[in-house]
């Protein structure tokens, strides 16, 4: 103990052999499951904790090869308990998204900023040496003018999942640095890809695909004119597999395509592979929405040597190609 202070090919790297067990919470969901298959297939050990009652059905096919525990983030005790004998903690748990963050701020405090800060607090009874920190690309940097958003640049932002999201990379970093740990801080763009859940208002492309393979309206909030990096699910996984590797002295990194896509060129896209769209319905505009985000990738691509491999046209293909496979 310390005391206070979609499948990826994956060439496994003389570090990435040696990691001790992984624990990756939130490892049931979208972006978890997807990396705990890519752990299992570099032959790292994975400890999965997520609540009892979340499916599994992402992960059914390599359920034999990981250690699932259950631990929920509101009860820390849990958590500290699942993370016995782990190295690695991978946090991706958090319980609400920007348009649900805004009907109620102060829960989104007491379900998400409570309980990092409950965690990061008691950190040094753990073993863990490295802490990577999921946190929001598009929503810490809030309303910003520039192309191609750095990590340097200041962070306001304007949704209160933006706040929260921002407050548990001050606590974490906070206490990992305390407690002796390295703890690694990842902005992500839009992740998108096969197996996202579409009754949580994120996850625009698989909900724009879902609802043109089944014929139904389409909402647009806006003009439609607002532009996001979107990045395919491998990409993300490659790079978070990056940084476990990582040894240099940065620690806030952002993830994405560095290109942007205003939605209207999604629904071109996909207008495109599937021949026609349904009705198109244009809500009004949300305050949260800023109105352009598109990340600067070059520092991660620098001291990693990562680089998103899969254009917006080819991965919205392979979403369309995923909801025909479960048809």
């Amino acid at each position: 103990m310390r005391r206070a202070s979609g499948r990826i090919p994956i060439t496994i790297t003389n570090r990435m052999d040696k990691l001790k067990t992984v624990a990756v919470l939130g490892g049931l969901g979208f972006i978890g499951s997807h990396i705990c298959r890519a752990l299992v297939a570099s032959g790292v050990p994975v400890r999965v904790i997520d609540r009892e009652d979340s499916p599994r059905d992402r992960v059914r096919d390599i359920e034999h090869l990981l250690d699932i525990r259950t631990g929920d983030v509101t009860r820390v005790d849990e958590i500290l308990s699942a993370l016995a004998d782990t190295s690695t903690l991978i946090h991706l748990v958090h319980s609400t998204v920007p348009q649900g963050s805004m009907s109620d701020p102060a829960a989104d405090i007491i379900d998400n900023v409570a309980s990092v800060a409950r965690l990061a607090a008691r950190l040094g009874m753990t073993d863990i040496e490295r802490i990577v920190f999921i946190s929001s690309g598009g929503a810490v940097y809030g309303v910003n003018d520039n192309a191609r958003i750095a990590e340097s640049e200041p962070t306001n932002p304007i949704s209160s999942y933006g706040v929260t999201k921002l407050a548990n990379e001050k606590y974490l970093a906070m206490y990992a640095a305390t407690h002796g740990i390295r703890c690694l801080i990842v902005r992500p763009a839009n992740i998108y890809g096969p197996q996202q859940r579409l009754d949580k208002g994120q996850g625009v492309i698989g909900t724009l695909v879902d609802r043109s393979l089944r014929g139904e309206p389409i909402e647009i909030w806006g003009t439609g004119e607002v532009v996001r990096d979107y990045l395919y699910i491998d990409d993300m996984v490659a790079g978070i597999l990056a940084l476990l590797e990582y040894g240099g002295s940065r620690q806030i990194f952002n993830i994405g395509s560095g290109v942007g896509h205003s939605v209207s060129d999604i629904l071109s896209l996909l207008g495109r592979h599937l021949g026609k769209l349904p009705e198109v319905m244009y809500k009004p505009a949300r305050g949260f929405d800023v109105p352009s985000n598109v990340l600067d990738t070059r520092l991660l691509e620098t001291e990693t040597n990562w680089k998103a491999l899969v254009p917006l046209d080819e991965g919205i293909s392979r979403v369309i190609a995923s909801f025909h496979d479960h048809e």
